[in-house]
């Protein structure tokens, strides 16, 4: 059963990966709040470009205060080496006692096994704090994952997104979803109205960004 407190330290981290939104590609935005004694110790978010992690940067933050404490990150530790460590090898090496995840991750080198890396550590993990928010967050990368293709959004504003359609792809805009999402394009969005996001809303190939709106707890 989460407390408050656990919701509270959630909506942080995930404050801190939604203010990356549109810089991280092809990585996640992901945030992670270190907490001990009920004081948070560390915070992180992917960095720009993707590196460092979120919870690499927090970790660092924390230093020694990692310890026995908790860990709130939004999407589940990463469980392979890329170009980084680990994030579920440094939570583990850390001392951490518990850790929260919002969302459950989709990559096939992810799926579960960082879960698995942090139980057979003997830490305690709890998932679905704050999911649906989480969802939302990642349902672009999921996508992407998935089809190949970054999700498109209906969206005047271009912040926050990892790039911008325009009605120049409007005679071929599967080959241009399909090369960003190859560049490791993640969200992307298209001004509502113009011709070609009357075509992509017909096509079924966009949607409307939601806005969560947390429960207080």
């Amino acid at each position: 059963m989460f407390t408050s407190a656990d919701y509270r330290f959630m909506d942080a981290a995930l404050a801190l990966a939604q203010a990356q939104l549109g810089r991280t590609a092809p990585n996640p935005a992901v945030g992670c709040v270190i907490v001990r004694d009920g004081m948070i110790t560390g915070w992180g978010a992917t960095a720009d470009g993707g590196r460092p992690h979120a919870e690499r940067q927090a970790l660092d933050r924390a230093g020694p205060h990692a310890r026995a404490g908790r860990a709130y990150v939004t999407l589940e530790p990463c469980a392979f080496h890329g170009q980084t460590p680990p994030c579920a090898t440094a939570l583990i090496e850390s001392g951490v006692e518990t850790v929260l995840i919002a969302c459950l991750d989709e990559h096939p080198k992810v799926a579960g096994r960082g879960v698995a890396l942090l139980r057979d550590a003997g830490i305690a993990v709890e998932t679905g704090l704050r999911n649906p928010e989480a969802a939302q967050l990642y349902a672009g990368f999921f996508h992407r994952l998935r089809t190949g293709q970054p999700l498109v959004y209906l969206d005047a504003n271009s912040a926050r997104y990892d790039a911008v359609l325009t009605d120049a792809a409007m005679h071929a805009p599967t080959t241009e979803l399909d090369r960003l999402g190859k560049a490791g394009m993640n969200r992307v969005c298209i001004a509502p109205g113009s011709a070609l996001a009357t075509r992509l809303v017909e096509a079924g190939m966009a949607t409307t960004p939601v806005t969560q709106a947390h429960t207080a707890r």
